[in-house]
């Protein structure tokens, strides 16, 4: 079966309100900031924030968010860049249609074209229902690092 078509659009004044509808199911909302959060976030760190909308025949069906440290940011490590997955979420609706693993295919394309877009970061915190599983199957591994009770994973570009 062929991946689901998918676009990551910008948030914008046309779409932010169904984006901010979007919900995951009630059990796994622990692991998800809500996308108003999300979207406060990326407004106040717009220099590193890249929140999208994952549409699926122009409708918002799930939302993610970037943290873009390339390599001449102020805050970049050493002066490497450093991508991280801060947000990933699908609604719960729309869940199992593989729309997530269809977005991380157009993360995974959007970070290789950036400089030193070799790697991408993220991170969960452990528990029932936790998208570990749904990370590892894209390839992502362990760190060994863990922070405020999140476990960082890392997945070669």
């Amino acid at each position: 079966m062929s991946p689901p078509k998918i676009e990551l659009r910008e948030v914008t004044r046309a779409n932010v309100a169904a984006v901010v509808r979007l919900q995951t199911k009630p059990e796994q909302s622990r692991f998800v900031a809500t996308n108003a959060n999300s979207l406060a976030e990326a407004y106040v760190q717009p220099d590193r924030a890249w929140p999208r909308a994952i549409c699926a025949d122009g409708d918002p069906v799930g939302f993610l968010m970037l943290d873009l440290v390339g390599p001449d940011h102020p805050e970049a490590p050493d002066g490497r860049a450093s991508y991280f997955l801060w947000r990933l979420m699908v609604d719960a609706i729309h869940q199992g249609r593989g729309y997530g693993r269809a977005a991380m295919g157009s993360v995974f394309e959007h970070v290789r074209g950036l400089p030193d877009g070799v790697a991408l970061k993220t991170s969960y915190v452990p528990g029932d229902g936790c998208p570990e599983p749904f990370y590892r199957k894209l390839g992502f591994e362990p760190t060994g690092v863990v922070e405020d009770g999140e476990v960082e994973l890392r997945l070669a570009l």
